[in-house]
């Protein structure tokens, strides 16, 4: 009795282990999307903005503070503003954009050898021999000062990252390296706005540096000065600029629509900060 009860038993679960189970579809179940940002991005843009900037890698500290305020918003664009902002508050920002332009500008002329040619030019206001060139020196110091005074004075916002690039071009150094007024014209151009001035540019632009009654950008001027200052305040000057900081930092040049958006936003504004802020935290930068 018992063995056919065991048998019977044993014959049951075996009809249930062979037995077919249904899948139940819920229909509208589908999973939802990862949209987690991967930490090699986050790594990647806070090297990548430090180097592009401060012409370094982060410090331990900073990259932490930067990656915790990346992963707490999900690498959100406002955070990505955030961390751009703040480096460019920073003096090293200043201190990098001068050395920059002094290297390109000027070959790397540093201040301890600006003070050295400053002095040179105080001995020689004390030697009557020199006498007939008096005033030519009193200019060329002042043009000096003035350009060893721009690390401090991008510090204290005394003056703009505009008239740092002018006073780089204002000077004794950069007039050696571009001996005469046709390649000042010249390199002024091809520096600040990535382009050869036209035949009428060229002829126009000599004559001002020379004293003469030239035209510009359609503005008058007789004077060097005054080239400079048209020169600084000319559209053509904006655009450049653009295009300069969109090779430095996306690698290409603006098409004509970014081109004519932000010149006109830096020209309003008078300060590249803010373009910059919006290129580099763009997912195109971030390589999104």
């Amino acid at each position: 009795m018992i063995r056919n009860y065991t048998l019977a038993l044993f014959i049951g679960l075996l009809f249930l282990s062979c037995s077919k189970t249904e899948e139940k579809i819920i229909g509208d179940n589908n999973p939802p999307a990862d949209n987690t940002i991967p930490s090699s991005l986050r790594i990647n843009f806070i090297n990548k903005i430090y180097i592009s900037l401060l012409g370094r890698e982060p410090e331990t500290s900073e990259f932490n503070d930067a990656d915790l305020s990346l992963r707490n918003s999900n690498f959100s664009i406002a955070s990505r503003k955030a961390i751009v902002q703040e480096i460019l508050n920073q003096d090293a920002f200043l201190d990098r954009e001068f050395e920059i332009y002094r290297n390109d500008l000027l070959s790397g002329v540093d201040t301890a050898e600006v003070s050295e040619l400053i002095a040179t030019f105080d001995f020689l206001l004390t030697s009557s021999t020199y006498e007939s060139q008096w005033p030519f020196i009193v200019i060329e110091k002042a043009r000096l000062i003035s350009f060893r005074n721009i690390g401090s004075e991008l510090k204290n916002g005394t003056i703009s990252l505009i008239e740092m690039q002018r006073r780089c071009v204002d000077n004794y150094y950069f007039d050696q390296l571009n001996m005469g007024s046709l390649n000042f014209v010249i390199a002024c151009f091809q520096s600040l706005l990535l382009r050869n001035p036209t035949e009428f540019e060229k002829s126009e632009g000599v004559k001002m540096v020379d004293g003469f009654n030239g035209i510009l950008f359609l503005q008058t001027g007789e004077s060097k000065a005054q080239f400079q200052q048209i020169f600084f305040q000319s559209d053509n000057y904006f655009a450049g600029q653009i295009k300069l900081n969109f090779l430095r930092f996306m690698l290409r040049l603006p098409n004509s629509e970014e081109e004519v958006y932000f010149s006109s936003r830096l020209k309003s504004e008078g300060n590249i900060k803010s373009v910059l802020i919006d290129l580099l935290s763009s997912d195109e930068y971030a390589g999104i």
